[in-house]
């Protein structure tokens, strides 16, 4: 057991890149609060709430559709089993293709259930929302190229691209030129674009890819369908599970409370941002890896660890909420602070569950968290229709963070059963955890 406790440079690595994902990430969360306090203040909670449903239509379909070819993506690249260029030639065809079918998709949904979903939201922006999916598709196939080959420097500069090229966009369009809630949603779409064309440039520039409209394979697709759609339904599932509320909301009560709600929503999922950052790395690691041993020892302590300080972060945004929201969103906000609270303890297990489930996925079995996530998903949308009409927003939040407990239960028995793992492993900070910790924070003083 020694040599696999033993700082190797496959674990340093592993270490550098959480590290790498996480300061990334943590510059992605500034520029989306940025983003989300810029929005909310010029649109108030009418308009935020607006463009959180029109934007999250493109956002559905795309999970939807993605037939979790992006799973499979790195799954295959992380043990090098498909030449990189088939990939990238397939996911260029499929997305564009996938793209195409989505937007005829969102045109049908808008024509025929626009009035239940999107009752006070113009229609006009809808259909121009979907134009973005093309660039979303492709966005999502080219990351997880990266995430494949651990190049987790590209992979998390394009989520800052993204997030900074809608901020800046928003500032053109809603600051300048005063289009509001179509200049956000413009901006949405040049964000994703800007997206697409630094990830093409990278894909070229450092692996001299080509893309060949023969270089198609259908044996790489079937393989890639084959693997992901268990992924996949698991994936938009969960999906399904942190997001139908949003369509819940905007279908019991007005746009404005939909507005109010995302903005406790997003606050409570960037403060999980920790678990997020290991997570990413995690999966093509875990996929990569051959021994059991080895395995269990890396995601116990990337488990037992998050879970530690997400409760950490979690407490301390409870005791802040209010203040945090006001300062940043202004006073027409308060109420989400209160939802903020209610939230942020699910938003704790549900990091740990995040990287259980990629410890899952990366040893093959995705299928146990599809059935999981398939539970959630029914039994999240059961909570909130009794839930919303009886208690608001309140009850939006707490159908989630019930969910979010039911599913940490049953995600940690289904780790251990297939791992063996003690419970306490994965789940208890350990003594050697926190000389850990001294080392590092000795490491980082000595640095700087």
């Amino acid at each position: 057991m020694g040599a696999v406790l033993d700082m190797s440079d496959d674990n340093r690595s592993f270490v550098r890149n959480s590290f790498l994902t996480f300061s990334r990430q943590v510059t992605n969360i500034v520029i989306g609060i940025l983003l989300l306090v810029v929005l909310a203040r010029i649109l108030g909670p009418a308009g935020q709430g607006k463009y959180s449903l029109i934007t999250l239509l493109p956002t559905v379909l795309l999970t939807f559709l993605t037939l979790g070819i992006n799973t499979s993506t790195i799954y295959y690249i992380s043990k090098g089993e498909v030449k990189l260029n088939t990939v990238y030639n397939n996911n260029i065809i499929i997305g564009t293709l996938l793209s195409i079918v989505s937007i005829g998709l969102g045109a049908v949904v808008i024509f025929f259930f626009s009035e239940k979903f999107f009752n006070e939201t113009p229609h006009v922006l809808l259909y121009l929302c979907l134009l973005a999916l093309p660039f979303m598709f492709l966005r999502e196939y080219f990351q997880t190229v990266f995430q494949g080959l651990q190049d987790f420097k590209v992979f998390n500069t394009a989520m800052v691209v993204n997030q900074l090229g809608i901020l800046a966009f928003v500032a053109v369009f809603v600051l300048i030129f005063r289009l509001g809630l179509e200049g956000a949603i413009l901006a949405f779409i040049a964000g994703n674009l800007i997206n697409v064309v630094y990830m093409v440039y990278q894909l070229k520039k450092r692996h001299k890819l080509r893309f060949d409209i023969r270089g198609f394979s259908w044996e790489y697709f079937r393989k890639s369908v084959k693997y992901g759609l268990k992924a996949h339904i698991s994936n938009f599932a969960s999906f399904l599970n942190y997001r139908i509320v949003i369509f819940l909301i905007g279908f019991f009560m007005v746009d404005s409370a939909v507005g109010i709600y995302v903005t406790a929503m997003n606050i409570g999922e960037r403060l999980a941002i920790f678990a997020a950052s290991v997570s990413n790395v995690l999966y093509p690691k875990i996929a990569a890896i051959e021994t059991e041993e080895e395995r269990n020892h890396l995601t116990s302590l990337v488990s037992r660890n998050i879970l530690a300080i997400t409760f950490v972060i979690a407490l301390a945004g409870t005791l802040i909420a209010k203040d945090l929201i006001v300062t940043l969103f202004g006073e027409q906000y308060e109420n989400s602070a209160n939802l903020l609270r209610i939230i942020l303890p699910g938003v704790a297990l549900l990091s740990v569950e995040k990287i259980l489930s990629n410890d899952i996925a990366g040893r093959g079995k995705p299928e146990l968290n599809m059935y999981l996530s398939i539970f959630n998903v029914l039994f999240n949308l059961l909570l909130n229709v009794v839930l919303i009409p009886k208690y608001g927003l309140n009850g939006a939040a707490l159908s989630a963070t019930i969910t979010y407990f039911v599913s940490f239960v049953v995600k940690i028995f289904l780790y251990k059963k297939v791992t063996n793992e003690p419970y306490h492993r994965f789940l208890l900070v350990k003594k050697s955890d926190l000389r850990l910790y001294k080392n590092v924070i000795r490491k980082l003083k000595l640095r700087y």
